[in-house]
This record gives C-alpha cells, structure tokens and sequence, in this order.
C-alpha cells in the first residue's frame, strides 16, 4: 500500500464511529449465521485480521450496539466472475467500512455501437425494435457484453472504505462453500451502493431505492423501486422484498440540483453492530463479506488501536496528522 492509501484506509476507519447494519443481517458463526441484533456478548463470530489477509477464525463478541434512527444503503454484490449476476444484498449505515481488495478492470466493453455499459451506451430497453435497422446486431452486442467475464486487479494491500465511499467495481473478499461443504475464499463485485429513501407509507420497514435499474446517472431519476426491508426467518434472512416497480416519491422530494440531481428524504431505522475481540472483524450476510466492527468507539480509541495494529500499514507522519486533528 502506499502512503497515500495507507493515509486513507486509517481516516476511513476512524470516521465511521457508528457503522452499523439492519435488523436481521446474517453475521457468520462458528456453527453458522445468526442475525445480528440476536448476538450476545460471549459468542463466537467468524473474523479475520484487520488487514484483511488471512484465514476467518472464532473470535469473541465483546460487546453488542444499538442504535435507533440511522440512514441506511442498499448494498448489491455479484459473484465474480460472473458479470452483474446475483449474488448478495446487504443494508448499511453509509460509513460502515468493507474491506476492498480490488477493482475490476473491464467494466465497460468496446464495440461497433460505442463503449458498452457507461450511463449513455445503448441498453436493451432504449433499443428502437422497430426503427432501428441494427437492432438486432446491437441485442447480440450486448448479449455478448454481459456474458463476459469480469476481471479484476488486486491491490497490494486491501484497504477499507466505507459504505458511501464505495464504488461499482469494487471488490471484496466472500466465503463460498463448495460440493462437499468445504468454505473457499472468493471474490464479490460491489454493483450497488446508493441510499435508501423514505417512502409514503404506515410501515416502517417500507423505502424506497432511487433509479434502481440505472447502473449511473440514478441520482436523476425520478422513479424507483419500494421495499420492504424486514428480514427475518421467513425469506430466509436474504433478501428485502420488493413491492413496487419504477414508481414516482414526490412525497418525500425535498429539492432538485441545476444537473438535475434529485434530493429525497432518507430512510431511517433502528441498526445495530458489535465489537470483536483482537481482531475487529466480522463476515456478513450468506456471503461472508469482510466489514470492520468500528461502532461504539471514540475517534482516540480507534486512533490508538489501529495505530497499534497497522505500523506495517502507516508512517509516523500520517500517525501524526490524525493525532493533530484529533485535538
């Protein structure tokens, strides 16, 4: 890592005092998942060292936090190397840090229509079928655009940024299991990271996503998807349902931008988090995605903590800066 980056991951952890997820997000156990908010001081989570390199292992939960009243995001990975196939959702307060360990390289793809897959390339639902006399060699295009395989560089040394921070591309470290139940380390691809929204609506657990269907340029749409975001035993814990498509909120618009940027009213629920012991990592959701536990510390505590931990990560300068700041 460079200092730079080292610079980063450190302001990157230190910021997010309140990190959190929603009722019901899966955490990884030593005898399998249990939902967060059911955790107890005592158990045994998965963790990995805080670098991010190394083997999941038990750790301890040494405490359990809740707080009410928190913006929350909507998280969507894919499978690498599967290019924008399913894989998992998760919902985050926006300065939870992931720990990223590279970033695809061949998002976008070359070919006789234009760079395919940037906010102004052609998609299958602004294909004119009947006027346009390349429609069908523009469907094969992207048809052969989506069955490419995504590729990816590695950084160095993963670094940790947090949820608002985070960018389609990204990628992060999962657990899979193979045919004999055997855990295997692999790769998700970030696909979303956008906010969720408040919603006209007498459930709480109802929120609406902004443009979900843009890949870019969703800050300007004017519709979206409604949610209910209850996970419980019921759907398995996997996934928010969705109740509506491509439906207006007007009710919560609080203002527009000259570039069109539309602002709404966020979405706000109870979340909750815990601390690990050694380690400060845990695996959420089926996935088993790496996130760190920085809820419920001073911005000093976790100043010397990761100091502690990450000489190998950061210089006396950088250490210098933060302690400045911090006074």
């Amino acid at each position: 890592m460079n200092k730079l980056n080292g610079q980063h991951a450190v302001e990157n952890a230190l910021s997010s005092s309140m990190g959190c997820f929603m009722k019901g997000t899966l955490v990884e156990t030593e005898e399998g998942w249990t939902p967060i908010d059911e955790l107890k001081v005592g158990d045994l989570v998965m963790s990995r060292p805080e670098n991010g390199i190394g083997k999941a292992v038990p750790k301890r939960v040494l405490n359990t936090f809740r707080y009410e009243d928190k913006e929350v995001w909507d998280l969507a990975f894919s499978t690498f190397p599967r290019r924008e196939g399913g894989g998992q959702r998760l919902s985050a307060t926006p300065d939870h840090p992931f720990c990223v360990y590279g970033v695809v390289t061949n998002l976008f793809m070359d070919s006789p229509f234009g760079v395919l897959g940037r906010e102004d390339s052609i998609y299958y639902d602004n294909i004119d079928v009947e006027n346009d006399e390349d429609w069908h060699e523009k469907f094969q295009a992207l048809e052969r655009f989506s069955q490419t395989p995504y590729e990816i560089a590695l950084y160095e040394t993963p670094v940790w940024k947090r949820v608002d921070q985070l960018e389609r591309g990204d990628v992060v470290l999962a657990i899979g299991i193979d045919d004999n139940d055997q855990n295997y380390d692999e790769y998700r691809v970030v696909e979303m990271a956008r906010p969720y929204f408040a919603v006209d609506s007498d459930n709480p657990n109802h929120a609406w996503v902004q443009g979900y269907t843009n890949k870019y340029g969703w800050e300007r749409q004017s519709i979206g998807h409604i949610y209910d975001l209850t996970l419980d035993q019921a759907n398995n814990y996997m996934y928010p349902r969705a109740l509506a498509y491509d439906v207006e909120n007007p009710a919560m618009l609080l203002g527009k931008d000259a570039d069109g940027t539309l602002h709404y009213q966020p979405y706000r629920t109870t979340v909750y988090n815990i601390e690990v012991e050694d380690t400060h990592t845990y695996l959420v959701g089926h996935a088993g995605i790496l996130v760190h536990n920085t809820c419920g510390q001073t911005r000093s505590d976790r100043m010397a903590e990761i100091q502690a931990r990450s000489k190998d990560l950061i210089n006396r300068d950088v250490v210098e800066i933060l302690r400045r700041d911090d006074r």
